[in-house]
C-alpha cells in the first residue's frame, strides 16, 4: 500500500511539472515582401501559449545586423480564453541590397516547479526562484532589399523660410530648414552653409521623432543667422527622397532667395541735430511752456488733495465708557494732573458724558498743536 502510494505521489508530482511548464509557439502574422534600402517596415512575431504561462518571462532584443536596422517598436501582452499572447512589433530597414535573412532570438526564462514549491513551503535555504532559460530563434523571415540611392525614404517634406528680404548692414537675417513627415529621418545630415561674404551662426539640429510603424515620425528643424554688409542669395537647398507612397525618386529643392542689405546708420547722422525753421523752435517752446505749466498745476493739485485728505480718528482710551460715572473713574485711573477739572466737573454734574469727551477731545488737539 505504501509503495502504491509512492507511485501515486511521484505520477501527481510529475503531471503538474508537466502541466507547469506551458507549451509555446512562435510565428510571423506580418511581414514585407520587399523594402527599398532606408524603407522601413514591421515585421510582427507571435508567442502562443497553451495556457496562461505566468511562469514565463520573455526577453526579447532585437539587433541589427550589418544588412539592416532593426528596432523595437511596440509589444503586447493579453490573455484570451485562459491563453497568454504576445506580439512584438520590430522596425527592419535595410540597409544594402539584396535579400535579407531576418534572425532574431529570444530568451524564454521559466520559473520551475521544483522552485515554486520551495517558495511556497517557505523553506529556510530558499532565497530565490530558480530559473531555467532557453534561447529561441523567432521564425525565419526573408525580405527582398532594393537598391536605393535616396538620402531619406519615407513620406516626407521640406521647407525653407526666412523672417525678411530687407535688412539693414549687421542685422540678422534668420533662416529656417524644416524635414517633416516619416520615414528614415533618423538618418537625415544637416546641412552646411557657405555664403561668401556672410557669417553665419546655427546651433545643431532640433529633432523631434518618434517610432512608429512606418519608421521615425516628427520633424527635423535648423536654423541659422545671417550677417553681411552686401546684399547676398540664400543658395537654394535640395535633398533627394524615395517616396515610399508612389514609389517614386524625387528632389525636394528649394528656391533661392535674394537678400538686400540696405546701408545701416552713419555715426554723423547720429550726431548731427537735424536742420529746423523758426516756427518748429517756436513750437517746440510752446510745448515745454505747457508742459511747466502743466507740472506745476498738478502740483498744486496734488497739495491741496494731501491737505484735506480725510483723516481716520485714532480711538482713545475714554471712547469705550458709557456712562459719566464710568468716564470719571478712567480718567482718574489714569493719574494725569491735566484731567482733574474735568473730572471734578463730572463729579458735580456741570458735564455731561458726551460734553466731556469733546473737552476731552480738544485738550488732545490743543497738546499736539503745541507740539
Amino acid at each position: 500500500m505504501k509503495q502504491s502510494l509512492g507511485r501515486l505521489l511521484l505520477l501527481f508530482l510529475l503531471i503538474v511539472g508537466t502541466v507547469d511548464a506551458a507549451q509555446y509557439k512562435w510565428s510571423v502574422l506580418k511581414a514585407p515582401k520587399q523594402l527599398h534600402v532606408g524603407e522601413g517596415a514591421v515585421v510582427r512575431y507571435q508567442c502562443l501559449f497553451d495556457g496562461s504561462a505566468g511562469d514565463y518571462t520573455v526577453v526579447f532584443k532585437p539587433t541589427d545586423s550589418k544588412n539592416y536596422k532593426a528596432s523595437m517598436v511596440t509589444q503586447d501582452d493579453h490573455i484570451i480564453n485562459g491563453k497568454r499572447i504576445l506580439q512584438f512589433d520590430v522596425l527592419i530597414t535595410p540597409v544594402s541590397a539584396g535579400i535579407l535573412d531576418i534572425k532574431l532570438d529570444a530568451l524564454m526564462r521559466h520559473t520551475t516547479f521544483g522552485s515554486i514549491e520551495n517558495a511556497s513551503i517557505g523553506r529556510d535555504n530558499v532565497k530565490k526562484y530558480d530559473f531555467k532559460d532557453e534561447k529561441v530563434m523567432m521564425p525565419d523571415v526573408k525580405i527582398q532589399a532594393i537598391e536605393n540611392t535616396a538620402d531619406l525614404s519615407g513620406e516626407i517634406t521640406f521647407a525653407v523660410q526666412v523672417d525678411k528680404v530687407k535688412a539693414r548692414s549687421h542685422e540678422p537675417v534668420h533662416l529656417s530648414l524644416y524635414v517633416r513627415g516619416r520615414g528614415n529621418l533618423n538618418e537625415f545630415v544637416p546641412f552646411e552653409l557657405n555664403i561668401s561674404g556672410v557669417k553665419h551662426f546655427s546651433e545643431p539640429a532640433y529633432r523631434n521623432l518618434s517610432l512608429g510603424e512606418n519608421g521615425y515620425e516628427g520633424e527635423i528643424r535648423q536654423e541659422f543667422a545671417l550677417v553681411s554688409e552686401k546684399s547676398f542669395v540664400i543658395p537654394s537647398f535640395s535633398v533627394s527622397v524615395f517616396d515610399t507612397k508612389s514609389h517614386t525618386s524625387k528632389i525636394l529643392r528649394s528656391h533661392s532667395i535674394a537678400i538686400e542689405i540696405e546701408k545701416g546708420f552713419e555715426p554723423s547722422n547720429l550726431l548731427d541735430a537735424p536742420q529746423s525753421n523758426g516756427y518748429t523752435h517756436w513750437k517746440q517752446y510752446g510745448f515745454y511752456t505747457l508742459f511747466v505749466l502743466l507740472g506745476v498745476i498738478l502740483a498744486e493739485a496734488a497739495r491741496w488733495l494731501w491737505a484735506h485728505r480725510p483723516r481716520r480718528k485714532s480711538k482713545a482710551f475714554w471712547d469705550s465708557a458709557q456712562t459719566a460715572k464710568e468716564l470719571s473713574v478712567l480718567l482718574s485711573l489714569q493719574g494725569e494732573s491735566h484731567y482733574l477739572q474735568i473730572i471734578q466737573m463730572l463729579d458735580e454734574g456741570k458735564l455731561t458724558l458726551n460734553e466731556a469727551k469733546n473737552e476731552l477731545r480738544r485738550m488732545i488737539s490743543t497738546n499736539e498743536e503745541k507740539r
